[in-house]
């Protein structure tokens, strides 16, 4: 068992980070630029608590102890790293109601599990990310998008569901030659200095 559920993470605060094997979905863009694969979210220790969160999360546990580190958050990021399951949902459900003054928020990949849980609380937000290298279904989704990760050479679509943009970038800086795009995440830039500053990825 871990000392904490929750991952410290610089820019978010804290996240719930989740294994990347049998839960991601990638693109070929997303599987290329995966920073869960580099840095200390890919050493052995971390990929065993990934593992321990996700079956942690799955429904019929006592999932108190989430509860109680997510109330002394104002925020808390889902799948920092990883993605979400479907039997998972029930615990977002559980977080979000139980921990009213704290915004539940990420990226997901599979639209049917965002189509799940956006609109049922206040509090819970999903937004799907799309990239160059997405097919051409996931613009069939009428909600809220984010683009990750943006290369050099992309060219962002005009779209009111695009919420904000995610310029490639690892070990903390954006990579070289990646020109900025007035959705960008400014904290991936380091304009400002997180994502409580923000709030954009969950107030749409």
């Amino acid at each position: 068992m871990p000392r904490t559920i929750l991952s410290e993470n610089s820019k978010c605060g804290c996240s719930i980070n989740l294994p990347i094997r049998g839960h991601c979905t990638p693109t070929k863009n997303c599987s290329r630029c995966c920073y869960a694969r580099m840095g200390h979210t890919a050493l052995p220790v971390s990929k065993a608590k990934q593992t321990w969160v996700s079956n942690y999360l799955q429904s019929g546990n006592d999932h108190s102890r989430l509860i109680l580190e997510a109330k002394a958050h104002t925020s808390v990021r889902l799948c920092g790293t990883g993605d979400l399951l479907q039997s998972h949902i029930p615990a977002l459900f559980e977080l979000a109601e139980t921990c009213k003054t704290t915004q539940f928020w990420g990226m997901t990949r599979k639209i049917n599990i965002a189509t799940q849980v956006n609109g049922q609380f206040p509090n819970l937000h999903l937004l799907v990310s799309v990239d160059a290298s997405s097919p051409k279904s996931v613009w069939n989704y009428q909600g809220a998008l984010c683009w990750g990760p943006r290369l050099p050479a992309d060219v962002i679509p005009v779209d009111d569901r695009i919420k904000v943009v995610f310029p490639y970038h690892a070990h903390g800086r954006v990579i070289q030659a990646v020109p900025k795009h007035p959705k960008d995440c400014q904290a991936v830039w380091h304009n400002i200095s997180g994502c409580l500053e923000c709030g954009r990825c969950w107030n749409w």
